[in-house]
């Protein structure tokens, strides 16, 4: 650890040794682990505050999440191990929100077992994320006791747990809490490895960089800060190495083969979607500038500048140095991608974090002032707490109703749906339906690229386009979002034909949620009175997202045979 300064020709003050006295309650396995509890507790018991309110609504990846545990949760109870390829085109087909090609597999495999566990619902998704949660506090607490003490570590992971923009996804079915997790445990075992050289931290690291990689493809930044430290720590011995180089070829076939899987089938698709809102020029160097203060919260950002710039006299050069790779390496990758999104800045916030707490924590020395910056600390958790506790994640709610009203009141059905976060919808269409005996189609009037944009295409193109595709498909019910705004002229043609006597209007539901956005929207659930049953044999999926459409038989669907 000591190489950085020594080039340097730098003396180095032994200020990482704890400043609690040896027989401090905190430096008792007792207190250590009630501070490490309570810190986590205190978190999840917040985060989980109206855990079972609401469904999915945090852009439209949210209820995707859901939907794709669904997914996990069905193959994992049916192993469709001769025909795994045909099974999913068959589910996505019934169910089409189902992205495992989109984002890597591991957070759905903890998901469907969930689901498995606990049954299909809002409260089991919103639990796989407070597990990973748990894992995040976990991995955060040892990561800065190894280097401080046991308080520090537990202001510190309260004060990241309570931040506005963590918060709100540790409410929410999101990647982002999974991923940060699983990025910090393999931070923490990289950093140990620096330190000391063992196989075992190798190993760890191997294991939690791996499960990253398989949780969310933004975790590459990992590479990156690994990369960085070695530069700046000048500990090129760790990495030739013949156990560097086992767990590099352990992690490159572990993870390799499904990133490489993601970039040949959704790599052109992910890749408009990227240029669809990309930034660029001076906005994309700035971005994440302009934008940090109010994202991670401005208090604490001053006291994490001023943590930094006084880090030399509460902690480890070599230590400051990396946090620092760990702000750049987050800071640049996601930069280089350019995308408009503020919450990707939650990759460096536990730096920041740690800047913040350590000024409060470790760098007053007198004993009197040192009592009251801790209490100091304690008081600025209390300060996080409070609106914690009554932050909300977005939410609506009326989905599940229509879903449950069309399941129990009929035996099974083919139902188009018109309308905002399809996934929600199919995600009750399939929790709410064991036998699976409704089928849900989605893109009969018009297709996205991931997204609405340039690449949107419209597929019926006439009134009597539109009335074929109902006797074609067997349609035998419309649920359609009122005032839902019109894209194409087809779906002003739908909405006409609702009109006609056609069709019954069987129930509105209307949509509750603490957005403006959804003031006074109702979903309209409509029977088709002229409904037979389809006179295709297969249906046909026009796909966007993968490299060729998906034809799938109605005859495989009890919806379908009715």
């Amino acid at each position: 650890m000591d190489s950085v300064n020594s080039s340097a020709g730098v003396a180095e003050r032994d200020v990482a040794t704890p400043l609690e006295a040896p027989h401090s309650p905190s430096r008792t396995l007792f207190g250590r682990w009630a501070l490490l509890v309570g810190a986590i507790a205190l978190v999840c018991v917040i985060a989980a505050r109206n855990i079972s309110r609401g469904e999915f609504d945090y852009y439209v990846d949210e209820a995707q999440h859901a939907v794709t545990g669904l997914f996990v949760a069905d193959a994992l109870r049916d192993l469709p191990l001769t025909h795994p390829l045909q099974y999913a085109y068959t589910y996505y087909a019934q169910y089409p929100a189902v992205a495992i090609l989109h984002w890597p597999p591991l957070f759905y495999v903890f998901e469907g077992l969930s689901f498995l566990l606990l049954g299909p619902s809002a409260v089991a998704a919103r639990l796989t994320v407070t597990l990973f949660t748990v894992v995040l506090l976990y991995q955060w607490f040892r990561l800065v006791e190894d280097w401080q003490d046991s308080f520090t570590a537990a202001v510190s992971t309260a004060a990241l747990g309570l931040l506005p923009m963590v918060m709100v996804f540790e409410k929410t079915v999101m990647l982002e809490i999974p991923s940060l997790a699983l990025g910090v445990a393999a931070i923490r075992y990289w950093i140990r490895y620096l330190e000391q050289g063992r196989r075992s931290s190798l190993v760890a690291f191997g294991f939690w960089l791996t499960a990253a990689l398989l949780c969310k493809q933004t975790s590459v930044y990992l590479l990156l800060f690994c990369a960085l430290t070695l530069l700046v720590t000048r500990k090129w011995d760790r990495l030739f190495t013949r156990n560097m180089a086992l767990v590099a070829a352990a992690v490159a076939v572990l993870a390799g083969p499904v990133l490489v899987l993601m970039l040949l089938v959704q790599g052109r698709a992910v890749a408009n979607d990227l240029g669809s809102h990309r930034m660029a020029g001076w906005e994309r160097m700035t971005y994440y500038i302009a934008t940090l203060p109010s994202a991670f919260s401005a208090f604490l950002f001053i006291l994490a500048a001023l943590g930094l710039a006084l880090s030399w006299r509460w902690d480890k050069r070599e230590r400051t140095l990396i946090m620092l790779c760990w702000i750049l390496a987050g800071y640049a990758t996601f930069t280089f991608f350019a995308q408009r999104e503020s919450r990707f800045a939650v990759y460096w916030f536990p730096p920041m974090v740690y800047f913040a707490v350590g000024l409060l924590t470790q760098f007053f020395r007198a004993s009197r002032l040192r009592t009251v910056m801790r209490a100091a600390a304690v008081a600025m958790v209390a300060i996080l707490a409070v609106p914690a506790w009554s932050q909300q994640r977005p939410y609506i709610s009326g989905y599940q109703a229509a879903a449950a009203q069309l399941i129990h009141q009929y035996h099974a059905g083919i139902v188009l749906f018109e309308g905002r976060v399809p996934g929600n919808f199919v995600f009750y269409m399939r929790a709410l339906d064991p036998d699976r005996r409704f089928l849900v189609l989605r893109k009969v009037l018009y297709v996205d690229d991931i997204r609405p944009g340039d690449t949107s295409e419209e597929l019926l193109h006439s009134r009597e386009d539109l009335a074929e595709a109902f006797q074609k498909d067997g349609i035998r019910f419309v649920v359609i979002a009122e005032n839902f705004p019109a894209r194409f002229p087809v779906q002003q043609y739908l909405k006409d034909l609702l009109g006609t006597q056609q069709f019954q209007l069987l129930g509105r539901f209307p949509v509750e949620s603490n957005q403006p956005r959804w003031a006074g929207q109702s979903l309209l659930l409509y029977e088709n009175k002229q409904w037979a049953p389809p006179t295709a044999a297969m249906l046909k999926i026009r796909m966007l997202t993968l490299p060729h459409d998906i034809e799938v038989p109605f005859s495989r669907f009890e919806a379908g045979r009715n």
